[in-house]
């Protein structure tokens, strides 16, 4: 991918549109003291909304703007939101236990540092070198009005995960359905981003092997202003 200046990327932070999305993990505390594997679809969407953060507020702590020419909704997958997922499938397809494990091993196997230790039947670090990145499921909307379609020849170079100190990293990896190189939002896009664990020092942007830090997703070209999102624990 063709790399973007840092000057260029520092000038558009300075005028960017950014949303701020507090959290507080007391609020879903209860759930995860629960075994996975008996949380309710109540419990499952409460647990995959903790971990989605958007650049349009519908969110009593959510702030920011509203005049965007895109949506996002970027979901971080973790050992946490990944449990969610299989046993919200688990439930909505009537699947039985056996496939529940089967969907959080490749989830976990494919997006994170993590995979499902069958003998041991708890959930273990699978990468000690720690080089997989850190994965979002992302879904873009284009909104424009009027409507005019969005394309970035480069792709996915244009969007950066940071931590609060300023380092960045790149994208690495991308997968979805009609997702190809170059990026092209007609309508709706959805894509799972994964983003390097380095920054351009090759200096790692986060401790956490599971991200439960501080960070904010930037994307630039999608229209004037940057599109910046915060995690921010309370």
């Amino acid at each position: 991918m063709k790399k973007i200046p840092i000057s260029f990327f520092l000038i558009l932070i300075i005028s960017s549109c950014a949303t701020l999305k507090y959290v507080n993990k007391d609020s879903i505390s209860k759930i995860l003291i629960k075994n996975a594997e008996s949380w309710t679809l109540e419990e499952c969407n409460k647990v995959l909304n903790f971990y989605t953060i958007s650049n349009i507020s519908n969110l009593l702590l959510n702030v920011g703007p509203i005049n965007q020419k895109v949506v996002i909704k970027a979901m971080l997958l973790n050992t946490i939101s990944i449990q969610a997922i299989a046993k919200k499938e688990m439930i909505e397809k009537r699947l039985g236990e056996k496939a529940y494990f089967q969907i959080l091993k490749s989830y976990l196997d494919d997006f994170t540092n993590f995979t499902f230790d069958e003998k041991l039947n708890k959930i273990v670090e699978s990468d000690s070198n720690f080089t997989k990145g850190y994965s979002f499921k992302i879904y873009f909307e284009n909104i424009s009005d009027p409507f005019e379609p969005i394309f970035l020849e480069d792709g996915y170079s244009y969007f950066f995960l940071e931590n609060m100190n300023g380092d960045f990293s790149r994208v690495i990896n991308v997968k979805g359905l009609f997702v190809e190189d170059y990026f092209q939002l007609d309508g709706y896009l959805n894509a799972i981003i994964t983003f390097s664990p380095f920054s351009e020092n090759d200096k790692r942007i986060f401790e956490s092997k599971d991200l439960n830090e501080d960070y904010k997703l930037v994307f630039n070209g999608l229209q004037i202003e940057p599109i910046i999102i915060y995690w921010k624990v309370l």
